[in-house]
């Protein structure tokens, strides 16, 4: 894939907080990954480096609040008029209809 080289390391700034938390036996949430990065961010003096993690811990925080919105969403366009009861005789399908 054409990547960046900037999406390559926030990708590789991920990889690192993990190993991080991973060292510590810590929980790998989204949550802990975000505060990692934070922290990790909060002590580097590279600007590029430091940018990425901003980056890497919003494209987290990004990922923990999607998931709590969209539980529950029904994705698609879903018309109650369309769907058939298995189990009405009305809407059974003419049988000379073959398949």
């Amino acid at each position: 894939m054409h990547r960046t080289r900037f999406e390559r390391l926030k990708d590789d700034l991920i990889g690192e907080a993990v190993l991080s938390i991973l060292k510590e036996n810590g929980p790998i949430t989204f949550a802990s990954l975000a505060e990692r990065l934070r922290a990790m961010a909060g002590v580097e003096s590279n600007d590029e480096r430091k940018n990425a993690l901003a980056a890497a811990e919003d494209e987290v925080r990004q990922r923990v609040t999607g998931v709590s919105q969209d539980r529950g969403r029904v994705i698609g366009n879903y018309d109650p008029g369309r769907i058939r009861s298995l189990f009405k005789k009305d809407t059974l399908l003419a049988p000379d209809k073959k398949h």
